[in-house]
This record gives C-alpha cells, structure tokens and sequence, in this order.
C-alpha cells in the first residue's frame, strides 16, 4: 500500500483503537526474512555449489538430500519498494564457514561470489538480487533485477548429461520457457 508521500508500507496489526503499519520510507530492499529450500530445476536436477566453487545442477538420490542438507540453499527475502508483486531474493550457500552467494556477472552469466549479505540494498538492481515470481504452488521465476528480463535458467550440459548449467536466459514475460521455471522444495 502507498501512503500519501508515496512511500510503501506494510499492514502489521490493529487493536480496537489503531492500525500499525512499517513504512517501507526510501527505495531498495529491507530484509525480511531467511530460510533454506532446495532449489531444483523442471527435470528434478538440484542446484548445489560443487566441490570446485561452482554452481551446477544435478540429480540427488533421496538419501544425498537426507545426508548433505547443508546443500539446501539459503534464500534472502527482502521487502521491495519497486516492484509491486514481487519479492526481491537472495540465494546463498557456505563453503568453509564463508557465504557463497548467487549473482549475476557483466557477461550476463550466473557464478558464485563470497560476499556478506547486508540487510538493506539502497539501490533498485544489485548483481546478487532477484525478483520471485511465483508461477504455481512451489514454482516461480526469478528475474535479474539487475538485468530486467533475463531469468536464472537451466540447460543441460553438453559435456555432462547428468548436469545442467545454471545461465541467464532472456524470457519475455508471456512467453512459456521451462527451463526458467525453478521449484523451491
């Protein structure tokens, strides 16, 4: 909701005498939340930082996901002033005790960065933020925000078939690409 300055806020709770509300009072992100999801692709491939610092996707057995949660990633959610309808994200994971953090290159790629993860991001694009669509029950979509309609997406590798890249991938908003589809479980 906007308040009379144009400002977001956020309906907390009301008594018998008041509304409260959190004003969301300049533009970017304010953490709200953190929690840990796998995060896999259409064809059940599991987004995992390997052994070589890498991001890749690629098929768990049951009792990997029972053994290795810490492969499960950790997702950011920020409050958004800008865009209506969608949350701003954070994806990250630890490697020797270090954040590993999911971002966008200059070469519209996707790699992992070591970064601390602040709690408010001032500007409107950041290279490790992403919009969350969601799509259907445990389905979204997550758009750049840095790179406005280019999507994390999967591809299978050409040297490993039990492997997909994870890329960026350029989707119009009506179209239907299922590689750009990722599941949160």
């Amino acid at each position: 909701m906007a308040a009379n300055n144009s400002n977001f806020v956020t309906f907390l709770h009301a008594t018998e005498t008041a509304f409260y509300f959190e004003e969301l009072d300049k533009d970017g992100f304010l953490y709200k939340s953190d929690f840990q999801k796998w995060i896999k692709s259409k064809d059940n491939k599991f987004l995992i930082l390997n052994e070589s610092a890498e991001f890749q996707c690629q098929n768990l057995s049951i009792q990997e996901q029972e053994y290795y949660p810490e492969n499960k990633l950790h997702v950011c959610v920020y409050k958004n002033s800008d865009k209506m309808g969608k949350m701003g994200v954070i994806l990250y994971t630890f490697k020797d005790q270090k954040k590993v953090v999911l971002c966008c290159s200059d070469k519209l790629e996707i790699h992992p960065v070591e970064m601390d993860i602040s709690h408010d991001i001032a500007e409107k694009a950041h290279k490790a933020l992403f919009y969350l669509e969601r799509i259907t029950e445990g389905c979204y979509l997550l758009e750049s925000s840095l790179y406005p309609s280019m999507f994390l997406a999967f591809e299978p590798d050409s040297n490993n078939q039990t492997l997909n890249k994870v890329i960026l991938r350029h989707k119009e908003y009506d179209d239907v690409d299922e590689t750009c589809h990722v599941i949160m479980s």
